[in-house]
């Protein structure tokens, strides 16, 4: 899913730019095996992911046709023969797989409807885009829709400086979304974006390369450490994940304090100081993580390994584990990897501490990917337009697609795959649910100090308390900040 900036694979109707001047915008650089092993695969793989990707965009505007005729009698400006162009911005540059093939899809069936519209799509992997997003936010030049995140540190400061849209709630009244997610993009009673994804946090295998180790499915912290010299015996890596940005790291230790008090609240309490971080929990969390990675359990350069290193370590069964979220899914359908991956994914629930008050059903899940309007559109009635019609055809495709769990009620249909159906599974028996990630409640600058706290702590730099105490600093300069 993830390529670097310059790889582009432009559907029709659209325009596809991922420029290079995103590298001097980006406070961290793509490195060693991410870069070397993205350029390899694009060169022996372009023209088969081009054949690809016109299969599948065929197919998938094959799919829309049907609904997208609901659109051809409600037309806007687009419809008035004037060229117009609107700028785009998403985080999913790899328009093959997944949901950037989801986004395409969607862009070109709308060009389909509205011939004179055309589209100026700038994409780049998450950090960078992010960084991205910044500078167009501060020069106030912001995409006209835009991809972006509902969290209180993401999208409120676009709301408190009126750079967003206020929507209609009545234009998705008709979509059977989930509870909660279009409340999550609610802001003093008025709505900003419109949900694409449920997300969950658990822990993906491979199940051929189980097998081969002679590993069971572990239902506990000691079973998951059990497993590390059984692969390592043979060569493979236990467990990756995203350590370089920090964000994933920071989820982690949200889990382990979970499955160490038993409720999704305790953090909560420590955060809005009517507990302290410091508090024997969270220091326990702390040195439960620490000795995780101090036994071996993730890959050897883990805080300098980015996202697209981690999911390719996993996706090249150099790894049997991938710790991530739900909007993995599309690791099924991605080309990229061997079949003898593909075929072998599955996914189960984070493990629990042995004699723990945390139950196995409790499940780390938040709504956080949107798509929004900018304020200072030129051409607001197509922005709205399309909007809706995101709305309408992202759920469905994204489904279909595999690309992950939509925001809203999907059918599911016998030939839907496995790990998809795993994965719902592992959601409707949920007994308690997180929302929000805990570096996402307060403010940027305690989203930053957490998540350089946390590389800090599984580094060895710190020891448990020194990142506990850490943490309740940050905790207390957010709080007088608010």
């Amino acid at each position: 899913m993830r390529k670097r900036p310059g790889f582009a694979i432009p559907g029709p109707g659209s325009a596809l730019i991922i420029r290079k001047e995103i590298m001097n915008a980006e406070k961290r650089s793509f490195t060693g095996a991410e870069s070397a092993g993205i350029i390899k695969r694009v060169k022996a793989k372009e023209g088969e992911n081009m054949r690809i990707s016109r299969a599948r965009v065929l197919l998938f505007s094959a799919l829309l046709v049907l609904p997208a005729l609901a659109w051809a009698g409600g037309q806007s400006e687009g419809s008035a023969g004037q060229k117009i162009t609107i700028k785009i911005a998403d985080n999913l540059p790899d328009r093959t797989n997944g949901m950037g093939l989801v986004a395409q899809t969607i862009l070109d069936g709308y060009t389909k409807l509205h011939p004179n519209v055309s589209f100026e799509v700038e994409s780049y992997p998450d950090q960078p885009y992010q960084e991205k997003i910044k500078l167009y936010a501060t020069a106030d030049q912001l995409p006209e829709v835009f991809k972006w995140w509902s969290l209180p540190t993401n999208l409120k400061p676009f709301i408190d400086s009126k750079q967003v849209r206020e929507l209609d709630r009545s234009d998705y009244s008709d979509i059977n979304y989930l509870p909660g997610a279009l409340e999550s993009n609610v802001y003093g009673g008025k709505l900003y974006g419109i949900p694409v994804t449920a997300d969950m946090w658990f822990i993906y295998y491979n199940k051929r390369l189980f097998q081969q180790a002679g590993v069971a499915v572990p239902t506990t912290i000691d079973e998951l450490l059990a497993t590390i010299p059984k692969f390592k015996a043979q060569g493979i890596i236990p467990v990756v994940t995203d350590g370089k940005d920090g964000w994933p790291l920071a989820i982690i230790y949200d889990e382990l304090i979970e499955r160490t008090t038993g409720s999704f609240d305790t953090v909560h309490q420590a955060l809005y100081r009517k507990a302290s971080f410091t508090d024997p929990p969270f220091v326990a969390a702390a040195t439960l993580f620490q000795n995780m990675v101090k036994a071996g359990l993730f890959q050897d350069d883990l805080i300098t390994s980015d996202y697209g290193a981690a999911r390719n370590l996993f996706g090249q069964e150099k790894a049997a584990m991938y710790i991530m979220g739900s909007w993995e899914l599309g690791l099924v359908t991605d080309q990229n990897f061997p079949a003898s991956f593909r075929d072998n994914i599955g996914v189960f629930k984070f493990p629990l501490i042995q004699g723990g008050p945390a139950k196995i059903d409790d499940l780390m899940a938040w709504f956080g990917g949107n798509w929004v309007a900018s304020s200072n559109s030129k051409h607001p009635d197509i922005d709205r337009d399309l909007m809706k019609y995101l709305a309408h055809q992202w759920g469905r495709l994204t489904w279909d697609n595999q690309a992950a769990i939509p925001a809203e009620k999907i059918k599911t249909k016998p030939t839907d795959p496995p790990l998809a159906t795993a994965i719902l599974a592992i959601a409707n028996s949920a007994d308690m649910t997180s929302g929000t990630t805990t570096e996402d409640l307060s403010t940027p600058a305690f989203t930053q100090e957490f998540r350089k706290a946390v590389i800090d702590l599984v580094a060895g730099v710190s020891t448990p308390e020194q990142f506990t105490q850490q943490l309740d600093a940050a905790a207390s300069e957010a709080a007088a900040a608010q």
